[in-house]
């Protein structure tokens, strides 16, 4: 094998929502992987690589003993460390679960158990991308929907939302598409956002991005706390409240029918426009009124399909309290995200139509139920908050068990799930960690990986970690 002789790798950046030992680490796999590191190049000496990004000598040597435990490298005493021939990251501790890396923390609905529904889906779409015209190929059409277009979407988003009609639905590339036409249209510089305390990560960005002041409120068993919310709206000049109120993510929270009711009313109290993001709605048993039916006339109706159907349909529905936000929201639209791609609309459309996406969303509620029941059977009872319905899950952590250091212990075992300060908008958040269902390809997985996630909480020991 040929020595190269140091070239003073160092990552070009790290991850900060990562310990940054951890962080190295991953920034030398995505390195290897990439083709930047070869097999047998030489790492830079611990001491010169500690100096080189501005990190004590303890935290790269801790790196490298990772790198070592993923196989990613190999030491020689007296030689140096190496990158190892063949490198493929794995699990490293007690013979890991089974597979390369699980992202638990990716918010994705799990596969139906249903290979005859997943041919039907798959015929559904290959029949909508057919139908399309040359000029839908290839030129521009509607920014938010044709009429009939709109029509088709109502008969979908009126099954939860009876405010929904053809006349104030717009048709939108996604939810993240539709909450940036909204921030941008109706919040200005010197008006503040509220949220619940812990909020999709997604809009947190949006609200950094776009310089928001977003306030986060305190939450209870029932929702948000209307106290909370009067207060914020009593001394500050809050312009909109974006909220989650059917399993809210990541706590799971399904609001109360008299909170979603006391909020609305507060909401006109102040005057406040309502974003409802109804992401899980949809998969939801549950039969309680969407936020929006109790003040319509200043709520905007989120409701995509990337929950509900799949990840890989981007398009969500927003219905607005009237037209006459119908033109200005549709031209902020078309300047920040153009159009909806016309394929990924027609293949929408052909599944509502069709009553594929009503299997499908029947299937993925039945598959997130049977995974629930497998994370019933792995966690203590009262350890964990999720819903029924649903497929994610929040795990609260004692004090001594830093979500952080936790979020590492389960990434030495190539898990990921997502830690509390990831959503909190609040310097005085829950310590806890957000678990995703629908990443494991099938059940036998699933449970393999929520018994590693357990080992690690109540055993509190995973290699160099000790939080007992």
């Amino acid at each position: 094998m040929v020595e190269i002789s140091p070239s003073f790798w160092s990552p070009h950046q790290l991850d900060p929502t990562l310990p940054v030992y951890l962080a190295i680490v991953e920034a030398l796999e995505s390195d290897i992987l990439s083709g930047r590191l070869q097999a047998g190049e030489k790492l830079p000496p611990q001491r010169l690589l500690a100096q080189k990004i501005g990190v004590d000598f303890t935290t790269v040597s801790r790196a490298y003993k990772q790198a070592v435990a993923r196989s990613l490298v190999y030491a020689q005493v007296g030689k140096g460390t190496f990158v190892r021939v063949g490198a493929q990251p794995g699990p490293t501790m007690q013979g890991g679960v089974g597979f390369r890396e699980i992202d638990m923390g990716m918010n994705i609905p799990p596969l139906p158990d249903d290979t005859a529904l997943i041919a039907r889906m798959k015929r559904e779409m290959s029949k909508a991308v057919a139908r399309l015209s040359t000029q839908a190929l290839f030129g521009y059409h509607d920014f938010v929907g044709s009429s009939a277009e709109r029509e088709q979407a109502a008969a979908w988003v009126s099954r939860r939302y009876k405010g929904a009609i053809a006349e104030r639905i717009m048709i939108c590339p996604g939810t993240q598409s539709a909450l940036l036409a909204l921030m941008m249209y109706l919040v200005k510089p010197e008006d503040k956002v509220c949220c619940e305390q812990l909020v999709y990560p997604g809009f947190k960005s949006l609200c950094q991005r776009l310089n928001i002041d977003c306030l986060g409120l305190e939450m209870d068993e029932d929702g948000l706390c209307p106290d909370s919310f009067r207060t914020a709206c009593r001394e500050n000049r809050v312009r909109m409240l974006y909220c989650t109120p059917t399993m809210q993510n990541p706590t799971c929270v399904t609001w109360s029918h008299d909170r979603r009711k006391e909020i609305a009313a507060i909401a006109r109290e102040f005057d406040v426009l309502i974003v409802e993001d109804d992401a899980y709605g949809f998969i939801s048993g549950r039969d309680i009124p969407v936020l929006s039916s109790f003040a319509p006339e200043r709520s905007f109706h989120i409701a995509g399909l990337a929950k509900c159907v799949s990840s890989g349909v981007r398009i969500s529905f927003l219905t607005v309290p009237d037209v006459k936000y119908f033109s200005a929201l549709s031209m902020v639209m078309r300047s920040s995200a153009m159009m909806v791609s016309a394929p990924a609309k027609a293949i929408a459309l052909q599944l509502l139509k069709s009553g594929c996406a009503e299997l499908i969303t029947q299937a993925i509620r039945q598959e997130a139920r049977a995974r629930q029941d497998i994370l019933q059977t792995v966690f203590p009872e009262g350890d964990i908050r999720t819903d029924p319905d649903g497929f994610h899950a929040w795990l609260s952590l004692p004090e001594h068990m830093a979500a952080r250091d936790f979020v590492a212990a389960l990434r030495a075992r190539a898990i990921r799930v997502v830690p509390s300060d990831v959503f909190a908008l609040m310097s005085d958040y829950p310590n806890g960690v957000r678990i995703c269902l629908g990443v494991p390809e099938n059940r036998s997985q699933c449970r393999s990986v929520l018994l590693e996630i357990r080992d690690v909480y109540l055993n509190g020991i995973v290699n160099d970690h000790n939080f007992v």
